[in-house]
């Protein structure tokens, strides 16, 4: 039996110096039969600067999004739209994945078809700043609550028809929190694999780190809060009042990170949640 084609939806803004390497991490997977669709949304040419850095791969597509810089959810509807695969996987331009992400994550979305890894955070130089979860080898269902009060982004595999319609495109921040909730709100839940197969690299430069991060995340909680209020969110069965206090507490979190950026001792947010997680051992 030929194994599913798995579609990999990538954002790109601004992404000439990390995009190559997030490129070869998907090159490098084990599972073969995947297509890599790049949402371009800078109006860079990526797929020439792939061909001239020596990676030319019929498995790589590029869509452009409605107008430059149209933000990172209506991108990755773009790529989507164009995915072709039984199962969508999501890449940032900015991150790598390990070779065996898809192989091992396949396997577990047999049952819910939903799936994520033990996202690790660190730093570009390599150096280690957290996972999502203890690292295991041990499968085990979550649910929307404790993903959500991991501290650190997860990026699933998942079957195509739990993705909906996508995410939502007013969403500049936080839209990866929502779109797993929704999904996981269809599946039931998600079962995580806690060994670390993402590398969520942390750039002081990149659009969760920038010095006003915390200013449009803060927007972002406020309107995914309306959203919950005016029942416009798929939210897991009797898990309602347990996200929006999540929300709350996420974006209280976010003005301490907020105030620590302004002190200047702080300068991404995991090493921030980081140093916490020390002072309260």
């Amino acid at each position: 039996m030929p194994l599913p084609l798995i579609s990999i939806l990538m954002a790109a803004y601004q992404a000439e110096a990390t995009i190559l390497a997030a490129v070869n991490s998907v090159r490098l997977q084990q599972h073969r039969n995947w297509e890599l669709i790049i949402a371009n949304d800078c109006g860079a040419d990526y797929l020439a600067l792939c061909r001239a850095n020596g990676v030319d791969d019929r498995r790589i597509r590029m869509v452009p999004t409605p107008a430059i810089r149209s933000g990172p959810s209506a991108a990755r509807n773009c790529a989507l739209a164009a995915a072709r695969g039984e199962y969508l996987s999501i890449l940032d331009a900015d991150d790598t994945w390990q070779p065996e992400k898809l192989s091992a994550l396949l396997p577990l979305t047999g049952e819910l078809g939903l799936a994520c890894d033990n996202t690790r955070a660190i730093h570009p130089d390599g150096r280690f700043v957290a996972t999502a979860y203890a690292i295991s080898a041990t499968p085990r269902n979550i649910d929307a609550l404790t993903m959500m009060n991991s501290g650190v982004p997860h990026f699933p595999l998942l079957r195509r028809d739990l993705a909906g319609s996508g995410y939502h495109a007013d969403l500049w921040f936080a839209e990866d929190v929502v779109f797993n909730m929704e999904t996981i709100a269809r599946a039931g839940a998600m079962t995580l694999l806690p060994q670390p197969l993402t590398n969520y690299i942390q750039r002081p430069d990149s659009a969760a780190n920038a010095a006003d991060a915390w200013q449009r995340a803060e927007t972002a909680y406020g309107q995914i809060l309306k959203m919950l209020a005016r029942g416009n969110l798929a939210v897991p069965a009797r898990q309602e009042a347990g996200i929006k206090r999540a929300l709350v507490e996420k974006r209280r979190l976010n003005l301490a990170y907020g105030s620590a950026v302004a002190a200047g001792t702080a300068s991404t947010f995991q090493d921030f949640l980081a140093i916490r997680r020390l002072q309260a051992e």
